[in-house]
């Protein structure tokens, strides 16, 4: 049996891409994620929808985002970007909202390249 104790049902206040980043509103609804400082991030949207629409998000584990630049193997922590997209932490911004999982046949992402990542929310990594 599948575990989807890790997947929410969310109604969209906007129109959500494919495997974008998502925030909780202040209605209760999803908005795609626009900074890595917005610690309402709550998952990933599983699918595309429209306003108003209902979509799965996963709201912890392994999950697809789409990178908003390059993002190497190496690189472990991502935090959010513009347009609900991750991009490498930088250190300078205190959330963390997962970490990459390498994958052989991927070195290297480029902008609007599908990864895979462990999606653990916002961390605060500053005190």
């Amino acid at each position: 049996m599948a575990n989807t104790d890790n997947i929410i049902s969310f109604v969209a206040a906007e129109a959500i891409t494919e495997y974008a980043l998502v925030s909780v509103n202040n209605d209760g609804k999803i908005v795609i994620t626009d900074a890595a400082t917005d610690t309402r991030c709550v998952g990933v949207a599983q699918r595309a929808c429209s306003l108003g629409d209902s979509v799965e998000v996963k709201v912890s584990g392994l999950t697809r985002v789409i990178a908003g630049n390059t993002i190497a193997n190496t690189v472990s922590l991502i935090m959010a970007d513009t347009g609900g997209k991750v991009i490498p932490h930088t250190g300078s911004t205190k959330y963390s909202i997962g970490q990459v999982i390498p994958n052989i046949n991927q070195a290297s992402s480029a902008a609007n390249d599908q990864i895979f990542i462990n999606f653990s929310g916002p961390q605060n990594l500053i005190p």
